[in-house]
């Protein structure tokens, strides 16, 4: 039973979150430089260009000890095989067994309420293998598995070696324990089965808990404590059904491969629902945050406004501070209206009832009738520039949503910008593609949370630690807008050094 985290990479913090069965959900991670070398194996090419963490420092001797025990346990089945070959019935089930474990662990099985994660069923297999069979069967199963899934995976060589050894000797520790029990009635059998995959799960678990151990610098004990804790109800179902398969298969190896088509029903519906149910905490996560997020963004300009209006109409004010207070007025109604306006925007997007009018205008002009207009209320600490090619061809896209994507750019670069800014837009031609761009030196954006830049709701800044806020739909309006125009939207941004926003749209002539 392997139990991986639902999301592609794991944070130092969430590797709280325990795997089993010996796969690592991105514990071991590629987080560097990758060159391009020639004549090099790509694996070559990876490990070279991927730099170790002191946590994977810590963790290189178990990796070494596990994969070195795994070799050593191989090398044995190798020449036990060698000298005592298995009967060709023997093979013809070894081989659907490891089959069957192959598919179990490459597609895993999510139980709702396990911390764990997805659960595989690969265990189940394995531990039929060995009972079944005997240690060499259930080690090169259990080998065969991860190894397959791993490399398929393209995972790092370091990962492979740890988890292909992890589920080895896992599998030899249930194999061994298997043979020192013997045969015996359906009763006994089942009991067997019962103690071997108690043993498969403690080696297993025990294994990985060490491994997590080193990665989080945490005591043995309470990291085992929690790792069992949170694979406990995945072991009790893996067990329970290893039972119905070695039972079935004492009585008839037709009836346990008759077994396999129900499971792959139930993992699969069970792998739907709970996309289904993790669609539904997406969209009530967006709906709270949505709330969260209008509610905040509006309270702010609404009590400017009402502060300035009562202050307007109960006291006698001179004529500067009357004009202060209608400024206030204005750049506050204005704020009002940009928020409501991204609100509907988004609505629209989301509701596919945006479609764009595809025509042909000039860029160069759309660019400097959004730059007149975004001059009118610049901060006086913030110069707006222009850069742009002598002849720029014709663009094929619809220029009010273009006018609109440039707008939010522009505002976004303001309000990330630092005192004394300087926020350039450019044009140039790409082949056959109009590029535009907006540069400049503010803030700038973190490297991981480029990514998410265009999400929905997403915002460098949520809890206003710096003072800058916003409703997080800005750039997610400007990508939806770009895609639909037949364009293509990025960021090139350093952290501390500022960012450039760039888009690409078709020409007119393309």
């Amino acid at each position: 039973m392997t139990g991986r985290p639902s999301t592609p990479t794991l944070s130092r913090e969430e590797l709280a979150q325990p795997a089993v069965c010996g796969v690592m959900e991105e514990t071991i991670t590629q987080t560097a430089r990758r060159y391009r070398l020639p004549r090099r194996p790509a694996w070559v090419e990876q490990t070279l260009a991927s730099p170790i963490s002191p946590e994977i420092s810590r963790a290189l001797p178990l990796i070494a000890v596990v994969s070195a025990g795994a070799v050593f346990f191989l090398v044995a089945v190798i020449w036990s095989l060698a000298v005592d070959p298995p009967k060709g019935s023997t093979t013809v089930g070894a081989l659907a067994l490891l089959g069957s474990a192959v598919i179990a662990e490459a597609f895993p099985v999510p139980i709702e309420g396990v911390s764990a994660g997805r659960t595989s069923l690969a265990t189940v297999f394995i531990v039929a293998a060995a009972v079944i069979y005997d240690w060499r069967i259930a080690g090169v199963v259990g080998f065969l598995t991860m190894a397959t899934v791993e490399i398929g995976r393209r995972r790092a060589p370091v990962r492979i070696a740890f988890n292909a050894g992890v589920y080895t000797l896992a599998a030899a520790a249930a194999g061994a324990t298997a043979g020192a029990l013997g045969e015996g009635s359906l009763l006994v059998l089942c009991i067997a089965t019962l103690v071997v995959s108690t043993v498969f799960y403690v080696v297993n678990i025990g294994l990985l808990g060490l491994l997590f151990t080193r990665l989080r610098a945490q005591p043995v004990l309470q990291t085992l404590r929690g790792t069992l804790v949170s694979t406990t109800v995945p072991f009790a179902i893996m067990a329970s059904l290893a039972v119905i398969l070695v039972g079935l298969w004492d009585r008839s190896p037709y009836l346990a491969i008759a077994l396999v088509g129900p499971l792959v029903v139930i993992a699969l519906y069970q792998r739907r629902q709970h996309d289904t149910l993790d669609r539904l905490r997406e969209l009530d996560r967006l709906k709270d945050e949505f709330i969260a997020i209008t509610s905040h963004e509006l309270r702010t300009p609404l009590a400017s406004v009402y502060g300035a209006a009562m202050t307007l109409q109960r006291r006698e004010l001179g004529d500067e501070q009357r004009e202060s207070l209608l400024g206030v007025i204005y750049r506050e109604s204005g704020r009002l209206a940009r928020l409501v306006d991204q609100v509907l925007w988004a609505s629209r997007l989301e509701s596919a009832r945006v479609t764009p009018e595809i025509g042909s205008f000039d860029p160069v002009e759309l660019i400097d009738d959004v730059v007149a207009a975004e001059h009118a209320h610049l901060p006086p600490t913030v110069s707006l520039t222009v850069a742009m090619d002598d002849a720029a061809p014709r663009v094929a896209a619809d220029g009010e949503k273009v006018k609109q994507v440039l707008v939010n750019l522009i505002d976004n670069a303001v309000k990330y910008s630092t005192d004394s800014s300087a926020i350039e837009v450019s044009l140039r031609t790409v082949d056959d593609r109009v590029r535009f761009s907006v540069r400049d030196d503010g803030l700038g954006i973190p490297l991981v949370e480029q990514q998410r830049i265009f999400d929905k709701f997403h915002r460098l800044d949520p809890d206003m630690t710096r003072g800058v806020g916003g409703t997080g739909l800005g750039l997610y309006i400007c990508k939806q807008l770009v895609d639909q125009m037949n364009g293509r939207i990025w960021v090139a941004s350093q952290e501390g050094e500022g960012s450039t926003f760039a888009f690409e749209l078709p020409t007119a002539s393309a």
